[in-house]
C-alpha cells in the first residue's frame, strides 16, 4: 500500500506513459500499473542499489515487461518521447529544481507532480519565475509531517509570485490539513522575524513584514498576532 504522499502524487497523474524519477523501490510504478492508472512507465534512479531494489519490486509483481528502469542522475537519461507524465517525489525542493534546471529536454507538453519533502516555498517561487504554473495542489500528512503535492505545468508566463503563491500556492485552506499547513509556514516566519530582533538586526525587511501580515489576514489570525507581538513588546507592529 502506497503512503499518503505518493498516493496524491497517483491522482495527479493525467497520462498513460509515467516517468518516476527517484523511484526508489519503485510502489508508486507498481501501483500506476496494477491500477491501470498508466499503460507505460519509466522508474530512474540516480544510484544503482535503488534502481536493483525497484527492479526486485517490479518483478515480484510481474511487471518487469511493463515497466522499465533507467540509471540516470534527474532527467539526464530519460528519453523523453511520449512521455506524459513525470514524478518526482521524495526530495528536496532544492533538488527538484536542480533536476529541471538539468533537464536536456522541453517540458512544455508534460505533465509535472512534484512532492517537495522541504523548501516547497522555494520550489513554488522558481516554478512561477521560470514560466511554469501550478494548476492543483493538496496537502497531505505523512507520520508526523506535513507535505505538499504539487501538479504543474508549463505556461510561459513568467511572473514574480505573491506570497500565498509561494507559501501554500493553490492549497485550499477549507481543508483542515492544507490550513494547518499554512499556518505553519506562518509560524515559521514569525519565529524568523523573532530571530532577527534577538539577533539585534539592524534592521527586519519590509517585504518580511508584509508577507507576515498578507498571511495572518489570509488565516484569519492577523488581530491575534498583532496582540501577541504588541504584549511581549518586542517587536515593531505588522
Amino acid at each position: 500500500m502506497l503512503n499518503s504522499r505518493l498516493l496524491a502524487c497517483a491522482e495527479f497523474v493525467q497520462g498513460n506513459f509515467v516517468c518516476d524519477v527517484g523511484t526508489d523501490h519503485a510502489q508508486l510504478p507498481v501501483y500506476l500499473m496494477q491500477n491501470q492508472i498508466a499503460e507505460k512507465i519509466i522508474a530512474s534512479d540516480v544510484r544503482e542499489g535503488p534502481l536493483q531494489s525497484a527492479e526486485r519490486t517490479i518483478a515480484g509483481a510481474g511487471l518487469s515487461e511493463k515497466i522499465q528502469t533507467i540509471l540516470s542522475d534527474g532527467l539526464q537519461n530519460v528519453p523523453p518521447e511520449g512521455i506524459t507524465d513525470i514524478v518526482i517525489a521524495g526530495m528536496g525542493g532544492e533538488t527538484i529544481i536542480h533536476i529541471l534546471e538539468t533537464c536536456p529536454f522541453s517540458l512544455e507538453k508534460i505533465n509535472l507532480v512534484f512532492q517537495p519533502m522541504t523548501k516547497a516555498q522555494l520550489l513554488r517561487k522558481w516554478l512561477y519565475e521560470h514560466g511554469f504554473e501550478i494548476r492543483s495542489e493538496t496537502c497531505v500528512p505523512d507520520k508526523k509531517f506535513l507535505y505538499a503535492v504539487m501538479q504543474v505545468q508549463y505556461s510561459g508566463n513568467h511572473k514574480q509570485p505573491d506570497a500565498p503563491e509561494i507559501y501554500f500556492g493553490k492549497m485550499n485552506l477549507s481543508d483542515k490539513n492544507a490550513y494547518a499547513y499554512a499556518e505553519h509556514q506562518l509560524t515559521q516566519l514569525m519565529k524568523r522575524k523573532a530571530g532577527m530582533f534577538h539577533g539585534e538586526s539592524t534592521c527586519i525587511p519590509s517585504e518580511l513584514n508584509d508577507t507576515i501580515k498578507t498571511m495572518a489576514k489570509i488565516l484569519g489570525k492577523y488581530d491575534t498576532l498583532q496582540n501577541i507581538l504588541t504584549n511581549l513588546g518586542e517587536y515593531d507592529e505588522l
